[in-house]
């Protein structure tokens, strides 16, 4: 779902010029998603005429996934105790559902219906999260199965403790063999993007690490660890250093290329944290084969 509040400036134009101008789609399309009554208007369906006005908050939800139904799809457990569950996430579909009205499968909804005593855990939208991977990005989660198990993971997170290890494509050639990135994380103003900023500038601290892996004609593959968990922190951070991740739909140039991967090239590859009996375990993940096909295609270049 994607969500705008309109400011005072952009008070007063047409509800699809202003989608236009903000997910960078045409003037049609966003005629053609208003009129499918994907968009709502302070949680209203409104014309494509309709004048927008200071302070409206302006959803677009997206249609249900019709390649993975529910009664068909088996979650890939990795691990599993008493305490938590370790998944492999597909690409193409949301974690938890952000905001009602929504219809889309969830990975909650299949976590619940696997594992039903996560619905005591946690946040009653998110039951058992603690933390979340973009919609069309794969790879390794962990879920915590009971209360004490929640809080324990949460503050893991916080403080830093866990291991998360990132499989990304960005575009263009990586000049140095490893590199941190610190650049603040803060929420633009005018769009979804987050935007990574120096820190002299207002943002949460967040800090990258990466190690180039493999090098291709106009892209390289990178090791990407995380050592805070920002939204949208990997996504924000290789963009602000001039190499977006190959695929990304929201933080691209303006010139992408003939040959783009099928969706996000961005793989949680590596998880791994102390369990609470203070014994490490450590999971891996190898990269999906839509992302392989893709490599397989750029070596041909």
């Amino acid at each position: 779902m994607q969500t705008f509040t309109v400011t005072k400036e952009d008070s007063g134009m047409r509800l699809d010029i202003f989608l236009a101008s903000m997910t960078e789609q045409t003037r049609s399309r966003t005629q053609k998603l208003i009129k499918e009554e994907l968009v709502f208007v302070n949680d209203k369906i409104k014309a494509p005429h309709y004048k927008i006005k200071e302070g409206d908050i302006i959803q677009i939800v997206e249609k249900r996934i019709e390649l993975i139904p529910q009664e068909e799809f088996e979650l890939n457990v990795v691990f599993q105790n008493k305490d938590f569950i370790v998944i492999d996430k597909p690409s193409g579909i949301i974690v938890h559902p952000p905001h009602q009205p929504f219809d889309k499968i969830t990975l909650v909804d299949l976590l619940v219906k696997k594992f039903p005593e996560i619905k005591q855990v946690g946040e009653k939208e998110r039951p058992g999260i603690v933390h979340r991977l973009d919609k069309d990005v794969s790879g390794l989660m962990v879920v915590a199965r009971n209360k004490d198990a929640f809080e324990y993971l949460k503050k893991e997170f916080k403080t830093g403790n866990i291991k998360k290890i990132y499989t990304g494509l960005v575009m263009g050639k990586v000049k140095k063999q490893t590199g941190e990135i610190a650049l603040r994380i803060g929420r633009s103003a005018r769009s979804k993007r987050m935007a990574a900023r120096p820190e002299s500038q207002e943002g949460k601290e967040a800090l990258t690490y990466f190690r180039v892996t493999k090098k291709f004609t106009n892209s390289t593959l990178l090791e990407i660890e995380l050592k805070t968990g920002r939204t949208h922190q990997i996504r924000a951070h290789l963009h602000a250093i001039g190499h977006p991740l190959a695929g990304d739909p929201l933080y691209k140039p303006k010139r992408v290329g003939k040959m783009v991967p099928p969706r996000i090239f961005l793989h949680s590859a590596t998880l791994g944290f102390n369990n609470m009996d203070q014994d490490w375990v450590e999971f891996d993940s190898p990269l999906p084969d839509d992302l392989q096909d893709y490599l397989k295609e750029l070596k041909k270049l």
